[in-house]
């Protein structure tokens, strides 16, 4: 249970970063950064759902997809909350883009990205905390 509630932190932490990042930000190079967090934060909290009901996190970036497909198709988390899945797919696509490779960002993108790392919170907070 305390691992599940570190990954939950972190990602609670890495969502809070890129907010201010957003609310503190002027430039191209600043929203990335937010990105960039706000993916972490994404992958985080599927962290702790994996932890919570498959015992294990994924080692690799794309396992973190096939993780979250596992919870669906294992109905750990029901059929409905599959809409996530690409939330998660997208997180793990992108992520080299924003942290290695320089792929600029906008305000725009940026709050979309924090949007949907608050959604994926969400979510994980809600069948983590059952």
């Amino acid at each position: 249970m305390a691992e599940i509630e570190k990954a939950l932190k972190e990602s609670e932490y890495w969502f809070k970063a890129a907010e201010h990042t957003i609310e503190t930000a002027g430039s191209e190079e600043a929203y990335t950064v937010a990105v960039a967090q706000a993916i972490h934060s994404i992958i985080k909290a599927n962290d702790a759902l994996a932890l919570k009901y498959l015992g294990e996190i994924a080692k690799r970036h794309d396992q973190a997809v096939q993780f979250f497909h596992r919870l669906i198709v294992e109905n750990k988390i029901p059929q409905n909350e599959a809409v996530y899945k690409d939330i998660i797919m997208l997180a793990v696509q992108e992520k080299s883009k924003f942290d290695y490779s320089g792929t600029s960002s906008s305000k725009a993108k940026a709050k979309h990205w924090l949007a949907d790392a608050d959604k994926f919170l969400k979510l994980a907070r809600k069948y983590c905390e059952k």
